[in-house]
């Protein structure tokens, strides 16, 4: 097949409808997309770098729902130990009632000590969330990484919150039956120092909540960022390309008409050579 002979102006304008033609290929993939940056071809260090900002991102997402695992861990544990502070506080006040009364009303209420001291261990025990009791008879630790390299971890003591852990004894047992003030005053001690026990374990638990809480926070924030980042990076201005893509439009459609307008010259002027 013999070649076709174009003249340098046909070419430049038949390079134009090409460029203008990809241009709005671009745009309209943009458009579609809402990316500038889909493949590592498009733009190999835009691509990767967005990559490793959203890998981090997918990695601190599992880190903070650990964190949230361990947040309601320990809220569970904190309700216990107010639980467990109320029993304790009926204790005291079934304890002091004894005081002056029958024997018959003392060994009353050595008896309802007694069946309330048993729901110490029962409440205690039952304070658990996914398996992690922090106030059991045998409390657990809870470790919980604070970032996605585990490098920075935070480890929540547990503190054994049952009768025995509390140290609070029957009064059945220890304290004769309240048949003596003086037994009823040693119940009593045992139980305010069971209390303060307490709330020496609820303001750990409370500190831990708040530093998990920081934590959380924070990790929703970097989140937040990371994720911006890798869209700076590859996210298309659909503005910008729906701008491009009339542009490159009116180009086409003037680049077209000017190859017809220099083609019709290019014919007229071979009629005028040869007529």
């Amino acid at each position: 097949m013999d070649a076709i002979n174009l003249t340098e102006t046909t070419r430049t304008n038949l390079l134009a409808i090409q460029n203008a033609a990809h241009v709005r290929e671009q745009s309209a993939r943009q458009l579609s997309t809402g990316l500038k940056v889909e493949r590592a071809t498009d733009n190999a260090v835009s691509y990767f770098q967005a990559r490793g900002l959203t890998n981090r991102v997918s990695d601190l997402f599992n880190v903070k729902n650990d964190i949230g695992q361990a947040l309601s861990a320990v809220e569970s544990s904190l309700g216990g130990v107010k639980a467990l502070g109320d029993i304790s506080q009926q204790l005291r006040g079934i304890a002091l009632s004894a005081r002056g009364g029958s024997s018959d009303q003392r060994a009353a209420a050595a008896g309802q000590y007694d069946a309330l001291r048993n729901q110490l261990a029962n409440l205690a025990n039952d304070t658990s969330y996914q398996g992690t009791n922090l106030v059991g008879s045998t409390p657990d630790n809870l470790t919980t990484n604070l970032n996605e390299s585990g490098s920075a971890s935070t480890t929540i003591q547990g503190s054994a919150s049952d009768a025995s852990g509390l140290g609070v004894q029957s009064a059945s047992g220890a304290f004769g039956s309240f048949a003596t003030d003086a037994g009823i005053d040693a119940a009593v001690a045992q139980i305010e120092s069971a209390i303060s026990q307490l709330r020496s374990t609820s303001s750990g638990f409370g500190s831990d909540i708040g530093l998990l809480n920081i934590r959380e926070t924070f990790t929703s924030n970097l989140n937040a960022t990371l994720q911006e980042g890798a869209a700076k990076l590859v996210n298309a201005d659909l503005n910008e390309a729906a701008a491009v893509q009339l542009s490159g439009q009116i180009k086409q459609q003037l680049g077209t008409n000017t190859l017809l307008l220099a083609a019709q010259g290019e014919q007229l002027v071979g009629q005028l050579l040869f007529s």
